[in-house]
């Protein structure tokens, strides 16, 4: 076995992403029973925070939350938090620190206070049980029916009596012989007057004869707040029985809606007077419960996280109201063989009338730039934000459904919560995420929730192994006699340095096994690593290799350690395809700017190939060669077009960390190629390369298709056919391929080659 000692003078670096990371788990362990503790702690480890003052402490289902402000000299809170997390032995676990390096010059973060405004609210009285009907979710959902309707007025939209539900047993208040929207949880009330808010209609209280139903269509304004109070109320219970009550309870007052609170087309949760008050511009909000739901979600983040605010606050509180309104739309359909839009956010309100504004729950090709912050409702280098966030989340549910069942919803929404709990201002959504995958793991050690969270959060960039090797070539060649080269990259991709690296490296195709050792790797480091290898007489031409590699790392010396496996697979031998390369050089545009307000203009390049009749079908042993380079694989994405018109994407938007990639996209390591089974091959193939962020170009170097006739394992250019080689691809394990571009392990001799990475910010 090899030990390889990484020095820090060979591992130059510069900063590679801007965003720090706020979670921090100490290595050493404290007992923390009341806020005093938590701050004496806080003290003792950052001796220069200075004044801190005790916003709250919340309870969540894994333990207690502790949350710091810091303030200036004269007592005013700043931005940036400290939260000091405990299980629920009151052991210490974590910390949340987005503290200011000074505060004598803070920004202030205070308060908003409560604007000036009049309500009519219900009376007291009694509870008692009541009638209702309503949408459940909403018309389309409920009947699987378009009913798009008239554009023009969505008054007039005919909608059929089934769209309606009948609900029991709605707790409700008993007053003089009339019922009123109002229990323990929920009051609805009409805003009479408000400042800075273009209030809507005054409706007055909704009521009806005590003995009566609330039983209105949405003929009447009365509706509205029956359906909305409903959805509301419903949520609010749920949130009870996953957990969140007594003590953790999120809501210990009535929350108080007004389904038309609002006289455009918008609703918004009013943190400063705890009111959600609802829009009745085109499709009134209140009749759409992924609306309501939605707002409701808002209400769940700052009970959740007092100062919710800052970093990505704004996009993931966005993209959690989607995911809230998209799961309880989900649950309604779970028995149904066939679901209805389940990857639509507000297919009601958002699709029907003049006023249209529905969003994705399945955006594959959103992509996360830790540089950037996330407003809400913007776009990001191609990204909608809200949509990053959300569609993680409704994915892995839909995921852990099919897997477990209705039992998913209960628990993956455990999930969800819990992850937010203990976060703080500023958060970033690398660091909710890390919570949220934590959280997984400690509520259900036994299921793959963690792991399942973990590679979407990946997919999107969200979460980056701090620490990656990769290869810019799949194959492995021959160099000499009974030799391979082996080249890959040990990137550091994390924002600050490492400390006590240790890589487990491990061929067993090639005998070959190595660890890595560095007491630091600087944030940014690139180091090429090139070695040549024995070829065991046993390995045939064609064989598919695994490299695996597991990895050990701390973020600081304080700080407890990251382990984690990567693999990387390798072909030995160059695959040989039945039709010749073309070798291209193709330049790849770069997005540009095109006005004032941000418009892109994407940078597009196309590569013909045509495959001469007599070629046959695709088959599956067809395969796609591809070699290009660009120093942001992040912005592209490139697909490939059959003959038929028929198209399948090679890359989507997928980081890769080396400037350069060379790979062989098979039926086994290629989601969506089997859909070219059967395809005439002849005729024009075209490659399109798109680039969707300004910045950077690149280059196609060479790109073919065809079958795979045989790999050459030779110096002199023969091939080995296929059929003869004894290890073929592995069907079962396509996500291993390097085409991924996640990245694993792969690491020999070390001749130091630093490449020095900029840190970029671009703004939109």
């Amino acid at each position: 076995m090899k030990r390889l000692i990484l020095t820090a003078a060979a591992l130059l670096c510069t900063q590679a992403h801007a965003g720090a990371q706020h979670l921090i788990y100490p290595l050493e362990t404290a007992v923390i029973q009341d806020r005093d503790d938590a701050l004496a702690y806080v003290q003792s480890r950052y001796p220069q925070t200075g004044t801190l003052a005790l916003l709250d402490t919340r309870q969540s289902l894994l333990g207690t939350h502790y949350h710091f402000a810091p303030q200036n000299d004269a007592g005013q809170p700043c931005e940036g938090a400290i939260v000091v997390t405990t299980d629920r032995q009151g052991q210490l676990y974590r910390l949340f620190n987005s503290l200011p390096d000074d505060t004598a010059d803070c920004v202030l973060n205070l308060p908003l206070p409560p604007r000036p405004h009049t309500l009519l609210s219900p009376p007291a009285g009694e509870i008692v049980q009541a009638t209702m009907t309503v949408f459940d979710p909403d018309p389309r959902t409920a009947t699987g029916l378009a009913l798009e309707g008239d554009h023009a007025d969505v008054d007039d939209i005919v909608i059929p009596a089934s769209a309606y539900q009948t609900v029991t047993g709605i707790e409700v208040t008993r007053q003089n012989g009339r019922l009123y929207l109002v229990n323990d949880r929920v009051m609805a009330v009409d805003i009479q007057s408000m400042a800075a808010l273009e209030t809507g209609p005054e409706q007055g209280l909704v009521s009806v004869a005590d003995g009566s139903s609330f039983a209105f269509t949405r003929q009447d304004t009365a509706f509205r707040d029956v359906n909305a109070f409903y959805h509301l109320d419903h949520s609010l219970q749920y949130l009870a029985a996953l957990g969140f009550t007594g003590v953790r309870a999120l809501f210990t007052a009535p929350l108080k809606i007004d389904a038309q609170g609002q006289n455009t087309n918008n609703s918004t949760y009013l943190t400063d007077t705890g009111i959600l008050a609802m829009g009745v511009g085109g499709v009134p909000d209140s009749e759409d419960a992924d609306v309501v739901l939605h707002e409701f979600g808002h209400a769940i983040n700052y009970q959740l996280v007092p100062d919710w605010k800052g970093g990505d606050s704004d996009a993931i509180g966005e993209g959690f109201g989607d995911y809230w309104a998209g799961a309880y739309s989900f649950w309604v359909q779970r028995d149904r063989n066939e679901r209805f839009e389940l990857d639509v956010f507000a297919n009601w309100d958002g699709v029907v009338g003049a006023l249209k504004s529905r969003r994705s729950l399945n955006d594959q090709e959103a992509r996360y730039d830790p540089e950037m912050d996330y407003r809400a409702h913007v776009s990001v280098n191609g990204t909608l934000s809200d949509q990053l966030w959300s569609t993680p989340l409704f994915q892995t549910l839909k995921q852990a459904e099919a897997v477990y069942g209705e039992a998913a919803f209960d628990e993956f929404n455990r999930v969800v919560l819990e992850g937010m709990a203990g976060m703080g201002f500023g958060m970033k959504m690398h660091d909710l995420a890390r919570s949220t995958v934590d959280a997984a793991q400690r509520l259900y050690p036994q299921k793959p929730y963690a792991q399942w969270l973990n590679a979407r959060f990946k997919h999107h960039g969200i979460l980056r192994d701090a620490l990656v090797l990769a290869q810019s070539n799949s194959a492995l060649t021959v160099t000499g006699k009974n030799q391979t080269e082996l080249s890959l990259a040990l990137i550091q991709s994390g924002a600050s340095a490492l400390n006590n690296v240790q890589v487990d490296l491990a061929m067993p195709a090639l005998n070959w096994h190595q660890v890595v050792r560095s007491e630091l790797v600087a944030a940014g480091a690139v180091t090429r690593v090139n070695e040549s290898v024995s070829i065991p007489a046993s390995l045939q031409c064609g064989e598919t290799l695994s490299l695996n590699a597991e990895i050990s790392f701390s973020q600081d010396t304080a700080q407890q350690p990251v382990n984690y496996q990567q693999e990387l697979t390798f072909t030995y031998g160059v695959p040989v395809l039945s039709q010749p390369l073309q070798h291209s050089q193709q330049a790849i545009p770069d997005a540009r700017q095109i006005n004032q307000n941000g418009k892109i203009l994407l940078g597009e390049a196309l590569v013909a190939l045509n495959v001469p009749a007599g070629a046959g079908l695709v088959s599956y042993d067809f395969a796609i060669q591809l070699s290009l380079s660009h120093p942001r694989f992040s912005d592209l994405k490139v697909t490939v077009r059959a003959p038929s018109g028929r198209s399948v994407t090679l890359l989507n938007y997928q980081s890769f960390p080396l400037p350069e990639k060379t790979d062989t996209f098979t039926m086994a390591n290629t989601a969506g190629l089997s859909e070219l089974l059967g395809e005439p091959m002849t005729g024009n193939w075209v490659l399109e390369v798109t680039d969707r962020v300004t910045g950077q170009s690149g280059k196609i170097h060479s790109w073919g298709v065809g079958a795979v006739t045989g790999y050459d394992c030779s110096q002199t250019g023969t091939s080995t056919d296929p059929q003869n080689k004894q290890t073929t691809d592995n069907p079962a394990k396509p996500e291993n391929s390097s085409s991924s571009g996640g990245g694993s392990l792969g690491l020999f001799s070390l001749l130091f080659g630093v490449v020095m990475a900029l840190a970029r910010r671009r703004q939109f």
